[in-house]
């Protein structure tokens, strides 16, 4: 399955190259990207596509400071609902979070994870390698760090500074720029993109918060991460248990007809996959019963419904199996 790029980050690129007095069009038409792509907010582009615009620009632009040059242009819709959802986290912990869960919708070509670290919390980017026709530049990895930046003091201010950042590229010829705009001790040459932050400041409350709009949101990035991967036969029958869930019982019977498969088919292609319709539901189930829970308007009876079970203890009883702990524990402890 072809992975594939959110097409209106794209103007960032495009911004810097006007900028640069540099006609962006025929660089994304030669790369095989509609340029009226970037002003559709439905739009994605391959990820093949998006190396090749990379790769012309990199030849034409021969800056390796391009990518923090890029971020001065990024805006919220750039990054679709996880843009705006970000800007109305709780706190900085919770929006990197989110953004570890969801970063798929901006690009499938990127994967972070967050963790406490001795130092305190760390975030790892690592993009994916699409083969030696597609070589991943240093200028790809800076600009996904250099927008987390711009997005971590969107919510805390400008004068958030983090502890460490690592890049694995060498030191560049314009390394005062990565000083000046990051303000944080950097280390080239590491084994890995990061960033660390101070927990104090990844805790903060943030006055931007909005618990209501984050987790509107949340329901619209969980359901597009499901739709933008419909290719794949796990990730179909998943956006069909979540609009079926409701109704009550689901079986693999109401799914195979839904797709206009037997039975046997089904189970077939399910296991080619490694897995099993039972392991899809109670996939699926785990993933909207983590965002419903997150809205106390939701009592625990309506979200037992929600997800097709017949009593609230069933519900229950799955949820401390997915987490360890109670759906109640579980909502006292959240924070949105």
């Amino acid at each position: 399955m072809q992975l594939t790029h959110f097409a209106p980050t794209t103007n960032m690129l495009w911004k810097h190259l006007e900028t640069s007095g540099i006609d962006p069009a025929p660089l994304f038409r030669k790369a095989g990207i509609d340029p009226a792509l970037r002003e559709d907010s439905r739009a994605r582009i391959s990820l093949d596509a998006l190396d090749r615009l990379w790769e012309q620009a990199i030849d034409r632009l021969d800056d390796p400071c391009l990518g923090i040059r890029m971020s001065a242009y990024w805006h919220p819709s750039f990054t679709g609902a996880l843009g705006y959802a970000w800007l109305v986290s709780s706190t900085l912990r919770t929006a990197i979070n989110r953004a570890v869960r969801y970063i798929h919708v901006v690009s499938e070509g990127v994967n972070l994870e967050s963790a406490d670290s001795t130092r305190g919390f760390r975030i790892v980017i690592d993009l994916t390698d699409n083969g030696p026709t597609s070589p991943i530049f240093d200028q790809q990895y800076d600009v996904v760090l250099a927008v987390l930046m711009r997005m971590c003091r969107a919510n805390c201010g400008e004068a958030l500074n983090a502890l460490e950042i690592t890049m694995r590229h060498p030191r560049p010829n314009c390394h005062a720029l990565f000083d000046d705009y990051f303000r944080s001790p950097l280390v080239f040459d590491a084994d890995e993109y990061s960033m660390t932050f101070a927990i104090n400041d990844v805790d903060r409350k943030l006055l931007t918060a909005n618990k209501e709009l984050a987790l509107l949101h949340d329901g619209v990035l969980m359901k597009y991460l499901v739709e933008i991967r419909k290719g794949d036969i796990v990730q179909q029958i998943q956006s069909l248990l979540i609009d079926i869930l409701p109704s009550g019982s689901v079986t693999d019977q109401m799914i195979a007809k839904e797709l206009h498969l037997s039975e046997r088919s089904l189970q077939r292609k399910l296991r080619d996959k490694g897995t099993s319709f039972r392991l899809v539901l109670e996939s699926v189930r785990k993933m909207v019963a983590m965002q419903y829970i997150r809205n106390p308007r939701n009592s625990m009876g309506d979200i037992a419904f929600l997800l097709g079970f017949s009593e609230q203890s069933a519900f229950s009883r799955a949820f401390k199996k997915w987490t360890g702990t109670s759906p109640i524990k579980f909502r006292e402890n959240l924070d949105i």
